[in-house]
C-alpha cells in the first residue's frame, strides 16, 4: 500500500511537471510576432519576415534549450522510486525557472545585437543548468537500486547534467566579445559538447576492484 502510494506521488510529479514544460515551450512561439506590413507587398512581406530572424534563432534555441532539460528529466523521473519533500521542493523550483524561460528569450529576440541581452539569457541559462544538477542530485538518491541498466542510466546523467553550464558559460564569454557570435557560439558549441559528453559517458567504467579474499 505504501508502495503505491509513493507511486502515485511520483507520478502527480512527474505529469505535473511535463505539464510545465509544455506550456513553456509552447509561449515561446508568442514572440515570433505577425510582421506588421505597411505596404502590402511582397518585397515588403519578405523584408519583415527577415527582421524578424532574430526571433526565430531566440524560439529555435529556447525551444531546444528547454526540450533538453525535459528530456534529462523525463530520464530523471524513470530512475526513482519515490518523491520526498526535497525532491519536491527542489523540482518546484526548477519548474519555476523553466516557466520564466519566455521572457530572457523575448529580451534576446527584441536586442540580439546588445551585448546585455546576450549576457542575460546566458546567466540565466546558467541559473537554470545550477537549479537542474540540484534536482538531480536530489532525486537521484532516491533511484531505483539493483538495476544495472538505471544506474548506467543514472551515470550518464550526472555526466550530462554539466553541458548546460558549459554551452552557457561559452556563449556568454563569446556574447561579450560579440552578441552575434555568442548566439552562433551557442548554436554550434551544442552539438560538440553534447557529443563530448556522450562520448566521455560511453567508455567503459574500467575492470571492478577484485574482492578481498
Amino acid at each position: 500500500m505504501t508502495n503505491d502510494r509513493e507511486h502515485a506521488k511520483l507520478e502527480r510529479l512527474t505529469f505535473f511537471s511535463d505539464a510545465v514544460f509544455a506550456i513553456a515551450m509552447t509561449l515561446l512561439v508568442i514572440e515570433v510576432r505577425l510582421p506588421e506590413l505597411h505596404v502590402v507587398s511582397d518585397h515588403s512581406l519578405a523584408q519583415a519576415l527577415l527582421h524578424l530572424l532574430p526571433n526565430y534563432i531566440g524560439f529555435i534555441i529556447s525551444f531546444l534549450v528547454i526540450g533538453r532539460f525535459w528530456t534529462g528529466h523525463h530520464r530523471l523521473m524513470g530512475m526513482i522510486d519515490t518523491a520526498d519533500p526535497a525532491l519536491v521542493r527542489a523540482n518546484l523550483l526548477l519548474l519555476m525557472a523553466i516557466a520564466f524561460m519566455p521572457f530572457p528569450t523575448a529580451i534576446l529576440s527584441d536586442y540580439s545585437l546588445l551585448r546585455v541581452a546576450i549576457g542575460f539569457y546566458t546567466a540565466y541559462l546558467l541559473v537554470v543548468g545550477l537549479v537542474n544538477i540540484w534536482v538531480i542530485r536530489t532525486a537521484l538518491r532516491h533511484q531505483s537500486q539493483g538495476n544495472p541498466a538505471v544506474a548506467e542510466d543514472a551515470r550518464l546523467l550526472r555526466r550530462s547534467m554539466w553541458s548546460p553550464l558549459v554551452i552557457a558559460a561559452t556563449g556568454f564569454a563569446a556574447g561579450m566579445v560579440s552578441p552575434g557570435i555568442g548566439l552562433v557560439a551557442m548554436v554550434v558549441v551544442t552539438p560538440f559538447v553534447l557529443l563530448l559528453v556522450n562520448r566521455i559517458g560511453n567508455r567503459p567504467a574500467g575492470p571492478a576492484p577484485a574482492e578481498q579474499a
